[in-house]
């Protein structure tokens, strides 16, 4: 059972303390009341002396605190009566409106909304059955990840300590149902709540915009469920080694993360589209490459992101030169300082004889300030810009910058390609180390397979539970080659429109398999393609009779001999 089912929930318990008091003075003056009225003598019809039964007293006492002009049972009353009905009256509309006052303040009181917001999110977690992603920070990225996962059915869980972000989580529009819990997230108890630990819980993403929290969030994560993976955004350097010592699978940098992207495009141009394609839910092969000019460049700003700029355009013989007020002392000796807003600045900087700009300042309207500058002393400039918030994006694209970037974006691709595609990261790591040839050779490849349609990639495990009817082929002494998989389930003489980007097995992983490679049970293989293949791969190694059809070309509807393998274990 998880520790999340054993969470108390005192919601009630601080309704009923709060209104102890309103509910004793109203109890009270019931009883007061009722007991007058057994005491006071009555006269009935005949002229005999009578008093109320408790029976009665307490029937008309209790219609005569919210109600009035009601008559008098069971005879009319003498004056001692009226005038105790009449006191009772007032005492009980008084006792009701403080316990009714008192109620309303303790359902506004903070305290007990808190309450009953985690006992609402407590319930929507513990009542989810399906694999579900946890996200910490309901930022730029935070948000992108919630609605490409909920648009693809994966459930998420959102905590975040801004109430506006929870808020909108709601008027987000996001496909399913998401919970969201209003809390900070370094609490471990506010993770328990959010499913840290529950047994559908995917994994974990700590995408605040603090390092440190991230870190706290990471460590939590690693001790109440070591058994899950754990995704972290960070900005600074130092924090990297902390967090991968506690175990953190991926650690996410966004400035450095753009940086080698961009230094990556000009090196190899083509693997740019190719990223763009793979990663990009919409995307496809056919978009032109990205041309950047690799002669000189001027950054603007060298904080984290201007950083991490210079240091990659350097690694690939990028001549550049930084403007900035302050700088750092490992900026170097390619350094301008100055105002970037100044044109004398940017002219002796050498703006006007530069190839690109990257413009990194944290204010935004600055950023598109400078950009103008740029522009103005060098009509012709590549431009790059940086982005901070995500409610600006109208002013960037009217703009229109050769690129402008935002780190919730990059971050947002990042993890969705790493939950995704899991293979993706190594397939794209091991690209890095080819040239522009070889990425064109694959572009193309992936142009004439899939043409303008959207591109996916995804990875097939070639186990008992992903691949049953292949996993029996295997063992029973088949071979079964990566060609044999790409033949179509209904004419194998017709290809799978699907192709192989890596073969990950125990020896170490090869890029671009043939299609002679023979397949060994425990192998992995990626694939790109459009959706439909996916789906007929999926048939080949999950129908015994189509993997009999696509090996020997056998119709039949007879027991396959693999059959008599087990399908799992």
């Amino acid at each position: 059972m998880s520790r999340l089912a054993r969470r108390p929930q005192p919601g009630i318990f601080l309704l009923l303390r709060r209104l102890r008091l309103p509910l004793i003075v109203l109890i009270s003056v019931y009883a007061v009341a009722i007991f007058g009225f057994t005491l006071l003598p009555g006269v009935d019809p005949e002229g005999n002396d009578w008093k109320m039964s408790f029976f009665h007293a307490f029937y008309f006492v209790s219609f005569v605190g919210p109600t009035i002009g009601l008559g008098e049972i069971p005879y009319p009353f003498s004056d001692a009566q009226r005038l105790w009905a009449a006191i009772s009256m007032y005492c009980t509309v008084v006792a009701w409106l403080y316990a009714i006052g008192a109620l309303l303040s303790t359902i506004q009181d903070p305290l007990f909304r808190r309450i009953m917001h985690e006992n609402r999110v407590g319930r929507a977690v513990r009542r989810l059955r399906e694999p579900f992603v946890l996200i910490c920070g309901y930022g730029d990225a935070g948000t992108l990840i919630a609605r490409e996962l909920t648009e693809e059915g994966i459930a998420v869980v959102v905590i975040d300590r801004k109430f506006e972000r929870v808020e909108s989580v709601e008027i987000d529009e996001l496909s399913m149902e998401v919970p969201a819990l209003h809390a900070d997230a370094v609490h471990p108890g506010s993770l328990l709540l959010a499913g840290i630990d529950h047994p559908q819980c995917l994994c974990t993403l700590a995408l605040t915009e603090d390092d440190a929290v991230n870190l706290t969030v990471a460590l939590n994560a690693k001790l109440l469920a070591p058994e899950h993976e754990v995704i972290c955004e960070v900005h600074h350097h130092e924090h990297h080694a902390a967090m991968a010592r506690i175990g953190v699978e991926h650690i996410i940098n966004p400035y450095d993360t753009f940086a080698e992207r961009l230094a990556l495009t000009m090196r190899i141009p083509s693997l740019h589209v190719i990223y763009e394609a793979l990663t990009t839910q919409a995307g496809n092969a056919m978009a032109p490459a990205l041309i950047i000019p690799k002669g000189r460049w001027v950054v603007c700003g060298y904080g984290r992101f201007g950083r991490s700029i210079c240091r990659h355009l350097s690694n690939i013989g990028v001549e550049v030169m930084v403007i900035d007020d302050n700088p750092a002392p490992d900026a170097g000796a390619h350094v301008i300082r100055g105002n970037a807003m100044d044109a004398e600045v940017m002219r002796k900087a050498g703006i006007e004889q530069a190839d690109g700009v990257v413009v990194a300042s944290a204010n935004d309207t600055l950023c598109l300030a400078i950009a103008s500058l740029a522009h103005e002393l060098n009509p012709g400039i590549f431009t790059v810009v940086r982005q901070n918030e995500r409610r600006n994006t109208p002013m960037f694209r009217a703009f229109d910058a050769d690129i402008s970037t935002l780190a919730g974006y990059v971050v947002a691709a990042e993890v969705l390609r790493i939950i995704r595609a899991p293979q993706l990261s190594y397939f794209l790591r091991l690209a890095r180390l080819e040239d522009e040839q070889w990425a064109h050779a694959l572009l193309e490849r992936m142009r004439t397979c899939n043409g303008k349609e959207t591109v996916e990639a995804w990875s097939l495990s070639i186990d008992a539970r992903n691949s049953p009817s292949l996993v029996g082929a295997l063992r029973s002494g088949r071979r079964v080659t990566v060609g044999d998989l790409l033949r179509a389930p209904d004419n194998r003489d017709l290809p799978v429109k699907a192709v192989p980007l890596l073969l990950q097995h125990a020896e170490g992983k090869q890029l671009l398999p043939d299609p002679s490679q023979e397949l060994r049970e425990g192998e992995q293989l990626l694939f790109c393609g459009r959706m439909v293949a996916r789906g007929r791969l999926y048939r080949t190694v999950h129908d015994d009779q189509v993997l009999a059809y696509v090996l020997d070309g056998i119709e039949t509807r007879r027991r396959v001999p693999w059959l008599a393998l087990p399908r799992s274990g």
